[in-house]
């Protein structure tokens, strides 16, 4: 059996954040071991990760330490392949990482920054794809992290993706049952639309988000991303726009990030962050208070 590829970072910052006190700390550390292995005429690839970080919340659950990503993926050639497991959810590894590409404002835990209104990570997965033809792949996926509201499905998925060179689109539609939703009369909607693009040093990727039916209201939101580097400097800008279609105020979300790696084990960075909606004790709901202007100076260390 080949050894696993060992990897982990840890990640210090300096954050001046709106409606919270000047810190310095660890917002994140990971460690982990991935590998792949064949077997008669199949292959597996399996990852095992941990993870530390620290919410700007101040949520007591999410400053602790958590296996973040413990799956098995069995491909079959020229069949496809399935995953079983936690971890990354495909939503994000095929449309939400389009956008998602900074280092404080962002969807992992010790943040949640971002106006979309999925979560990066869950538990209890299991998904099927397709091979890719003529640049085609279908997917289909289950999430259950719930396994005591009386719905075996919490959330079913479908996905159909084009990859052609450089440029990449990816459509998605997904039910959340109502017992997943809490109190909820109908099962919420959610299609993504998600595309992506590079050239040389230049890259963008951009994402619509369309949920109905949900019991938090209707609304879009739009994202778009770029980045060019430079060398070992990459320069990244951000726009995020929430049109919500109840009473709720729209939101809006700016971004800016700088980072310059010295090597392949340690890099800088400085980001900001501005909203269109502040945080309001008594009118917002207590997550959003990670929601504010901010500005943030850190360094990664990897290895």
């Amino acid at each position: 059996m080949p050894m696993p590829d060992l990897y982990g970072d840890i990640r210090a910052q300096a954050a001046w954040q709106e409606n919270s006190d000047y810190t310095t700390d660890i917002y994140q550390a990971q460690v982990g071991a991935m590998g792949n292995m064949k077997v008669n005429s199949f292959g597996i690839g399996y990852q095992l990760e941990a993870e530390y970080s620290e919410s700007m919340t101040e949520k007591s659950e999410d400053n602790d330490l958590i296996v973040r990503e413990a799956n098995i993926r069995v491909m079959f050639p020229g069949l496809g392949g399935a995953y079983i497991g936690s971890g990354t959810t495909g939503t994000w590894n095929d449309l939400y990482s389009k956008v998602d590409i900074f280092e404080s404002n962002n969807m992992e835990r010790h943040s949640n920054n971002m106006l979309f209104g999925a979560q990066r990570y869950a538990t209890n997965q299991l998904a099927i794809m397709t091979p890719v033809f003529s640049g085609f792949q279908f997917k289909a996926a289950v999430v259950s992290p719930d396994e005591q509201n009386d719905a075996d499905a919490d959330i079913v998925g479908l996905r159909a993706l084009y990859t052609q060179e450089a440029f990449r689109l990816v459509v998605n539609h997904s039910w959340t049952s109502k017992e997943m939703l809490g109190g909820a009369t109908q099962d919420g909607q959610r299609t993504l639309v998600a595309t992506s693009y590079e050239f040389n040093q230049f890259y963008v990727g951009a994402v619509a988000e369309f949920d109905y039916d949900m019991p938090f209201d209707s609304r879009n939101v739009y994202g778009v991303s770029a980045k060019y580097t430079l060398d070992n400097t990459s320069f990244s800008l951000g726009y995020q726009y929430a049109d919500w279609k109840g009473a709720r105020d729209n939101e809006s979300l700016y971004l800016a990030n700088v980072r310059h790696d010295f090597n392949e084990h340690f890099a800088l960075f400085a980001e900001g962050a501005l909203y269109g909606a502040s945080y309001q004790a008594g009118v917002n709901k207590p997550a959003d208070i990670a929601k504010g202007d901010n500005v943030n100076v850190g360094l990664i260390v990897s290895f």
